[in-house]
């Protein structure tokens, strides 16, 4: 995905590929009669038929604003318990302060409803035969003059990995690492590995279990040039009254049960040394603690903030208390 186009001929023209913001209203008002099986008015199949869904439970189209930037607009589903277009943005923004890598998000009002917009982080904003910093985070570019938008090959982790998608729940986050070893770049190895780690740890800490092989991506990166782990995207508080947890893939040696100690027992899959996984689990604590404050600041609502807090895990629900002296007593990675 990403930098493929399909016409129905070589010579055909270029196709739109997404409609302008300003048509949200109009698709949001397609997306609830398609989920209520209401007949479509012609004017809606306009604005949603050139703006194909892409893939997954929810509702989605990708839509440009007025600078030209590409967006996935997500839309709300019938049976959302909560509001879950600020529960991902704001988890998103979370994760962003606690070092992982997160495209730009944000959610935007319409008629009452709350849609939430990320940055397609298959595009990239550049002059065509010119060098590219390795430094330069691609999904950050922004469109100027002179720069036109240029596309970035993207495969699932089902793809590297190489496993059918009946096999998922097999899988695990080493077996993503062992994929990243096998495929990525060779510079950017051991900072993928480490980010496959921490993300590892996030998901525990706010109970994502949506953490399947298709919800973890890799773009080929042009600077260096190679494979690397895409920014992170679809992570989403799960409440729940259960106190033993699990997660979509494989953790470590117990399976997929959610704790810090199962994941530090496969650390050695992502970083040779067991002071660096603690670093990193102690460097996102450091910010998950403070969730409720973060979450208000980002604009949740309090409701949305208690609904969520049966999601938020305490280090103490997580980690045993010998591995939460050695996490408190670290210093963050």
């Amino acid at each position: 995905m990403g930098a493929l186009d399909v016409r129905e001929s070589l010579s055909s023209p270029v196709q739109a590929g997404a409609t302008p913001i300003q048509s949200l209203p109009y698709m949001l008002d397609a997306t609830e009669r398609i989920e209520q099986g209401l007949p479509i008015p012609t004017t809606l199949i306009d604005f949603f038929g050139s703006a194909p869904g892409a893939g997954g439970a929810r509702p989605k189209a990708s839509v440009r604003d007025d600078t030209g930037l590409l967006w996935l607009a997500k839309f709300p589903a019938v049976g959302d318990s909560f509001d879950v277009a600020w529960a991902e943005c704001c988890t998103l923004k979370l994760a962003q302060r606690c070092g992982l890598c997160v495209p730009q998000v944000k959610v935007q009002d319409i008629g009452g409803k709350s849609v939430l917009l990320i940055r397609r982080f298959d595009r990239y904003w550049h002059t065509p035969g010119t060098h590219i910093s390795p430094d330069t985070p691609l999904h950050d570019t922004l469109p100027a003059t002179g720069l036109t938008e240029q596309r970035l090959p993207f495969v699932s982790g089902l793809t590297l990995v190489a496993c059918d998608e009946f096999e998922s729940r097999l899988k695990s986050y080493a077996d993503l690492a062992l994929a990243v070893r096998e495929h990525a770049h060779p510079g950017v190895i051991r900072s993928n590995t480490e980010e496959l780690f921490a993300r590892m740890v996030f998901n525990i800490f706010v109970s994502n279990d949506d953490d399947h092989l298709r919800n973890h991506g890799f773009v080929r990166d042009p600077c260096l040039p190679g494979w690397r782990l895409s920014p992170l995207y679809d992570v989403v508080p799960r409440p729940s009254v259960a106190f033993e947890r699990q997660l979509h893939l494989q953790v470590g040696s117990f399976g997929k049960l959610a704790t810090l100690d199962n994941a530090m027992s496969a650390y050695s899959a992502f970083t040779p040394q067991r002071t660096t996984a603690i670093a990193i689990i102690h460097r996102i604590w450091s910010e998950l603690r403070q969730w409720r404050t973060a979450f208000e600041d980002m604009g949740a609502s309090p409701r949305l903030i208690d609904q969520l807090g049966s999601a938020m895990r305490e280090l103490a629900d997580i980690a045993s208390p010998a591995l939460q002296a050695d996490i408190r007593k670290s210093t963050p990675a």
